[in-house]
Order: C-alpha cells, then structure tokens, then sequence
C-alpha cells in the first residue's frame, strides 16, 4: 500500500516538473502586457475577441481605451481557409483540412507601429461520412480551438517582444 502511494506522488510529481499542464490551463502572463488594449476586443466570435478574453483569463490588467493603453494591439487579418482533401464514392468530404491566417500589429503609446507579424495554423478533420450535423458541429470546435491556440500563440509572442 505504501509503494504504491509513493509511485502515485512519484508520478504527480514527474508529470509537473516536466511542464504537463491540463487542456486549457493558464498560465499567469508577463506584467509587461499590463495595459494593453486589444482593438476589436469586443468582438466575441474573432481572434481579436479570444485573444482579449485569454489575456484577462491570464491575469493581464488590460486599458479601457486607446487613449490610457501602453501598447495597442490590432489584427489586421483573419482569414479562414478550407478544403476537402478526400470524398467518398457518394461525394461527400471524408478528410477536410482548415488553415487559419492571422496577421497582428503591435502599437506603442509613444512611438509608430510595428511591423505586421503573421501567424498560420493548418488542422485536419476526418469525417465518418454519414453525420452532416456532427460535421459542422466539429468544425466549428475545430475553429474555436485554433482561435483560441492562435491566441495563445500571440500573447507568447507579445511576452517575448515586451520583457
């Protein structure tokens, strides 16, 4: 009984010190994105939109508006692609794939813009074929997650630029 407790706390213990986190956790982000202001941040179902609600989930202290921010932040390209890679006998897509494109801008309060950086993130669905509703559904979860990774990657890009 003993032994196995300890290879239980061994084993909780290896799995954090390796950086394993669970889907979804947050970590607490740089205090160098403190006021920040996320242009079109309000806007709910856009990068710009999970970007902003990433970064409060993060702890970040976000400005209210253009005017008291330090940095503002703006995308200036979302674009969604899609394809279908393979169809069955009937015609309908068994393998799609789904590219996501984002190109961001970084603004200091007192100097000019940064450069444009983008970003692209490229994932592929497999249907079974025979369930239209399920199809969409999973689409749009597929969607969702990479907004929501896309984020993720621009705040750790953002972190780095500002530290």
């Amino acid at each position: 009984m003993a032994l196995q407790r300890l290879s239980l706390l061994l084993m909780v213990l290896s799995l954090s010190a390796c950086g394993f986190h669970l889907r979804g956790y947050q970590q607490e982000a740089s205090p160098a994105l403190d006021g920040l202001f996320v242009i079109g941040g309000d806007q709910r179902n856009t990068l710009a939109g999970t970007l902003q609600r990433n970064l409060r989930i993060a702890g970040v202290n976000l400005a209210d508006d253009t005017a008291s921010a330090r940095n503002r932040l703006q995308i200036v390209q979302e674009q969604v692609k899609s394809r279908v890679l393979a169809v069955d006998a009937s015609g309908k897509a068994l393998d799609s794939e789904f590219r996501l494109l984002a190109g961001f801008r970084l603004t200091p309060a007192s100097g000019e813009p940064q450069e444009v950086q983008h970003l692209e993130l490229v994932r592929q669905l497999s249907y079974s074929g025979t369930d239209e509703l399920g199809q969409r559904n999973e689409a749009a979860l597929l969607m969702e997650d990479m907004r929501n990774e896309m984020a993720n990657q621009i705040i750790r890009r953002l972190e780095a630029q500002l530290d």
